[in-house]
């Protein structure tokens, strides 16, 4: 955030240049360089630091408190493929009563009213 921050102040500050009879872009792309290159650095600098202050802890055994009841997983009933009972009948079946009619032209919209 403090580079963005900044970059920010570069850019606004950069106009100043032209004064001096530079090209602000060609001036805001070096400083801009230079800014990122001791962010980077900065960066690595930290993290040594860092690395270099931790302290390596030995693993802790943690007492079991809670006893381990089952999971949700019932592994005493096989599941298999279902098998229906009757065949199914499709809309342009021939209707099982033997009308000769496709099975949607005769009782589908009986049954699907609740009617038999």
């Amino acid at each position: 955030m403090d580079h963005i921050d900044d970059m920010d102040q570069l850019r606004q500050g950069i106009g100043l240049a032209a004064y001096a009879n530079k090209n602000p872009v060609a001036e805001y792309k070096m400083s801009g360089y230079d800014m990122f290159d001791s962010m980077t650095a900065a960066i690595k600098e930290d993290t040594v630091k860092l690395l270099f202050h931790i302290k390596v802890e030995q693993k802790v055994e943690r007492e079991q408190v809670a006893k381990v009841t089952g999971t949700n997983k019932d592994d005493t009933v096989q599941r298999g493929p279902v098998n229906r009972e009757a065949v199914k009948i499709y809309p342009n079946s021939p209707c099982p009563c033997g009308s000769g009619k496709k099975f949607k032209l005769c009782h589908m919209g009986k049954m699907m009213n609740g009617q038999n």
